[in-house]
């Protein structure tokens, strides 16, 4: 005999029942316990599939597939049962919470985070085709969080590539808001249709919203469509890479690779929110199972139903048929709101093909967004017009902001500190290190700086990196022609400011201790003077003529070699040990060494 449900402790094909974990619109899952006691999840085929021959047939074709895959991101395949009428399928269970729920529990998803989980997916969905699978059914609640990073699960609608369309009479199956155009007008699955629903997945993780919406079904399936996501409150970048990943033609998708870039572009460096842009609230799970009666001309009167009939439908009535169906029960027409289940659609329209119901034709008059029963509209085209008209401009150009460059005075004034030291006791030393570091330092910003122009006009792009890397010589070039200027103007400030000093020292105006006339000048008072020129000197060629680029390279530099507060906390650490060990020698007597500029002597 059939069993609708399964109670804790019971058995099936060798496996303790001990709790449910969930239901879709497949089967239900369970957490189970094998003969071993090793904990699993299984799934149980609801009974009318599981007495259908396509549905069995649909679950060894999965099982045989998946079964292929070994891959962290995608919970494995451990045993299935499709010769009964009770089907099942088992997996590994994996611990963590589903998308869903985290991002209800703890809210969207900040940049890097976001990140993590676009590279777990996407590397997740790569092992899934590369074992000839197409997932069909990439939805929030079927990504794990987990410390490890996401995994993947539910394969229960999953196909294998070049097999035979898996479900009867030209039905679609598929998660409304999650599943791709392509798929609602009967197309087959690909990989393209799965990266859609990956980019799905990441919009809602970045905003705690369904990116299509929750309600009507009809209005959630157009805005699909249309490839209008919900992305208030995102940053520019991260807002056109997901937009760009969800259009509704598969050829002019943007890549994922390229979606990865520019959420690493937006982790590393920041995306700017717009100030009127703030997430809101996940639709309450309350507000998916209010239910609307509307009568004829009577207005509305709301009413809760009971909790545990969570199906979130609003009933209107009024009689009508789907096109080319059944008529439909008379007096009564379902519009079902979107709840996240998977669901079935007939391929070219936006109808929800649920048991016992044969669908419906037209809204009711009474509805403010409404068409009355006796038009005809086309699809859902009036949805499109009014989402084009509400439409709000967006950025210029590709949308991508530049990270701004963050000051970092304290480890610049540490540096300044043992550039001065340093002079003291290897002037020529200091100079010719310090104008190497100012050279890589410029060049580096002149090839970041590059960068972002090419992004600002033409979006994040896999080429951004490379290109800059092969225009190094390039960049090398402009930033040795633009530090000439300052390094020349600071060359003549310090000998303009030793030649004062040689004269005071010469006409006898001015007398340095430990330097006699005649020998190379040495000793303290002789060390600070020099450590003196060198600081005024770099200190010119910091703040001269064209030097701007120069700061911006600095700054550019240390976000890489030292990032974030610790990193800045590490190199003043770091370059205030260095100056401590030099002042040590300065005060131990030791004698300056030169080289490579001559050594003077004292007049």
């Amino acid at each position: 005999m059939e069993r609708i449900g399964l109670t804790p402790g019971s058995d099936i094909g060798g496996y303790r029942i001990v709790a449910p974990l969930g239901s879709g619109g497949m089967g239900t899952v369970y957490r189970a316990v094998d003969g071993g006691g090793t904990a699993v999840a299984l799934k149980l085929l609801h009974p009318q599939l599981g007495s259908d021959a396509v549905a069995r047939d649909r679950l060894r074709r999965e099982v045989r597939a998946l079964q292929k895959l070994r891959h962290p991101g995608v919970a494995a395949i451990l045993d299935a049962e499709a010769d009964s009428t009770e089907a099942f399928l088992v997996t590994e269970l994996v611990d963590g919470d589903t998308l869903e729920e985290h991002v209800r529990e703890r809210g969207p998803l900040g940049a890097q985070d976001l990140l993590d989980l676009a590279e777990g997916l996407r590397a997740a969905l790569a092992a899934v085709h590369g074992a000839g699978v197409v997932h069909r059914d990439l939805k929030p609640a079927n990504v794990l969080v987990t410390d490890d990073g996401p995994v993947l699960i539910d394969f229960g609608i999953a196909q294998a590539a070049g097999d035979a369309p898996l479900t009867s009479d030209g039905l679609v199956i598929g998660t409304p808001g999650y599943l791709a155009p392509e798929l609602l007008d009967g197309d087959e699955p690909t990989a393209a249709s799965d990266y859609w629903g990956w980019a799905a997945v990441l919009a809602f993780a970045a905003t705690g919203r369904a990116p299509f919406g929750t309600r009507p079904l009809e209005a959630v399936l157009a805005r699909a469509r249309s490839g209008d996501p919900d992305l208030d409150g995102l940053g520019p970048l991260t807002a056109t890479a997901l937009r760009g990943a969800l259009v509704a033609a598969p050829d002019a998708r943007t890549d994922p690779e390229d979606v990865v870039a520019a959420l690493t572009v937006a982790a590393t460096d920041g995306d700017v929110v717009t100030e009127d842009g703030t997430a809101t609230m996940l639709v309450s799970t309350e507000d998916l199972t209010d239910t609307t009666h509307l009568g004829p001309g009577d207005g509305t009167d709301t009413t809760r139903p009971d909790p545990a009939d969570a199906t979130g439908t609003a009933l209107l009535t009024g009689a009508g048929t789907r096109p080319g169906g059944p008529a439909a029960a008379a007096g009564t027409a379902t519009l079902v709101a979107n709840d996240g289940r998977t669901r079935t659609f007939e391929p070219g329209t936006d109808d929800d093909v649920a048991d016992g119901d044969d669908g419906w034709d037209g809204w009711s008059d009474d509805e403010p967004d409404g068409w009355s029963d006796d038009e005809d509209p086309e699809g859902v085209e009036w949805i499109q017009d009014d989402l084009d008209a509400s439409e709000q401009p967006g950025p210029e150009g590709s949308g991508y902001v530049r990270p701004p460059t963050e000051r970092r005075w304290g480890t610049l004034l540490a540096a300044g500190l043992l550039v001065g030291v340093a002079g003291t006791l290897f002037p020529g030393g200091t100079l010719v290190v310090v104008g190497v570091l100012l050279l890589v330092v410029r060049t580096f910003g002149t090839a970041v700086e590059a960068m972002h122009i090419r992004r600002e006009r033409f979006g994040v792009r896999r080429s951004d990196v490379p290109v800059t890397v092969a225009a190094g010589p390039w960049h090398l070039l402009r930033a040795t022609a633009g530090l000439v200027p300052s390094l020349v103007v600071g060359g003549s400030v310090a000998v303009v400011a030793a030649g004062v000093m040689w004269w005071l020292l010469d006409s006898g105006r001015w007398t340095v201790d430990g330097s006699p006339s005649g020998q190379p000048v040495q000793g303290l008072t002789a060390s600070l003077v020099v450590g003196g020129l060198v600081l005024l000197a770099v200190l010119v060629v910091w703040w001269g003529p064209l030097s701007s680029m120069t700061r911006v390279g600095a700054r550019r530099t240390l976000a890489v070699v030292a990032p974030g507060g610790l990193g800045g906390l590490v190199a003043v650490v770091v370059l205030l040990a260095a100056a401590a060990v030099l002042v040590a020698l300065l005060l131990n007597g030791r004698a300056i060494t030169w080289w490579p500029l001559p050594a003077p002597t004292m007049p």
